[in-house]
């Protein structure tokens, strides 16, 4: 892959309105600091929340934060992974606009490593350019396995049966970054941290899977500065449990092995665009969803209003801290067609700040709500 621009007109991508200093520390969790609410230099924006059933009891996962410095993407995929009986993993799909890869609505051919979770083959609903995967040991404190596999030279390449599957190293279980051993391509210099929680109960600290991507190599350019993204938990052998990002809606089993997620209400992706954020969650779901909350700041209670367009649709509201944290679900079923209302209780809420998250279908809004 060629690099299509210098670091330094990397660094532009960001300009006008990420103006702070990068503050990401690769240690395989994200910490409050980290965080902002809004589009941040060197900062974690939440991305998706799962708050619906896991299939693998406590296990699973929990939150999604992109963050973007003048060279870096970083994306922490926060859970609980390890299962004593089996590897299971965390796999990405990635698209890059400009790069060429599998057009969405194609089955993947899947990877060439038969130990990988890449080996599966799912069609996903927008093209992918690559895999990759981190597979986690039974015992808590080895190593956990990163690779990648390239879609960029067909499905598959002629003369072959599957993708390129590289081996990149293994990441301690410490929070030491692992850099990939690929000397070229999409991931020539990206790193990854990890730190094992024993449950999502006991994830209080968002213990995460860390990846910090060099811009340049992936593909990012000022032209094309966006990635569009899909994360699961998959269970031994790449076998989808129910946990995606974005969230299914409704989902409590696990899916198909070589799922088809075309046949899935909604699309199975979220889109970033450096400098201006996510964008899976922007002006046209909120447009649609007309959500409002009043009154805000509230001392007792407020009530969440909302729209249901369309048909009628299953509708996830949840109440979490900035960190991402469900403090409460606040909804969680079938609605009909038409404005709706939700009650949140602020009671027995400490005072700060907090955001209310509302899905409807594949539709997604958040507001902040503030605690006095």
């Amino acid at each position: 892959m060629k690099k299509l621009f210098t670091l330094a007109a990397a660094g532009t991508l960001a300009a006008a309105s990420l103006s702070a200093q990068a503050q990401i520390t690769l240690d395989g969790k994200v910490d409050a600091t980290e965080i902002a609410t809004t589009t941040t230099q060197g900062k974690y924006q939440l991305v998706s929340s799962y708050g619906g059933t896991h299939s693998v009891a406590d296990h699973g996962l929990k939150t999604l934060y992109v963050g973007a410095s003048a060279t870096k993407l970083y994306v922490a995929v926060v859970g609980s992974y390890e299962q004593s009986t089996s590897y299971p993993a965390i796999i990405g799909y990635l698209n890059v606009p400009g790069i060429t890869g599998v057009a969405a609505g194609t089955k993947l051919a899947g990877g060439d490593a038969g130990t990988s979770p890449l080996k599966q083959k799912p069609t996903m609903d927008f093209e992918v350019d690559y895999g990759i995967r981190l597979t986690f040991d039974k015992d808590i404190t080895s190593s956990a396995y990163f690779s990648y596999a390239d879609y960029t030279t067909g499905n598959p390449p002629t003369g072959a049966t599957s993708v390129p599957d590289a081996y990149q190293g293994g990441a301690a279980k410490t929070g030491a970054a692992l850099t990939a051993s690929a000397a070229t391509g999409p991931l020539q210099g990206t790193r990854v941290a990890y730190l094992p929680s024993a449950s999502l109960a006991a994830n209080t600290a968002n213990s995460a899977v860390e990846f910090e991507f060099d811009l340049v190599a992936l593909g990012l350019t000022a032209t094309a500065p966006r990635i569009d993204m899909f994360f699961a938990y998959v269970n031994d052998g790449g076998l989808f449990t129910s946990d995606t990002f974005p969230a299914i809606t409704g989902q409590a089993m696990d899916l198909a092995a070589d799922q088809d997620f075309t046949t899935i209400s909604g699309k199975q992706v979220l889109s970033y665009q450096v400098g201006a954020g996510v964008l899976a969650t922007k002006a046209a779901d909120a447009a649609a969803l007309a959500l409002g909350v009043y009154p805000n700041p509230v001392q007792n209670a407020s009530t969440v209003t909302y729209q249901v367009t369309e048909r009628a649709s299953d509708v996830n509201i949840v109440l979490t801290d900035l960190l991402g944290r469900t403090v409460r679900t606040l909804e969680n079923g079938l609605k009909q067609v038409g404005t709706q209302t939700a009650s949140v209780n602020a009671a027995s809420l400490a005072a700060g700040t907090y955001l209310v998250r509302v899905q409807v279908g594949d539709k997604v809004s958040t507001s902040k709500v503030s605690v006095l």
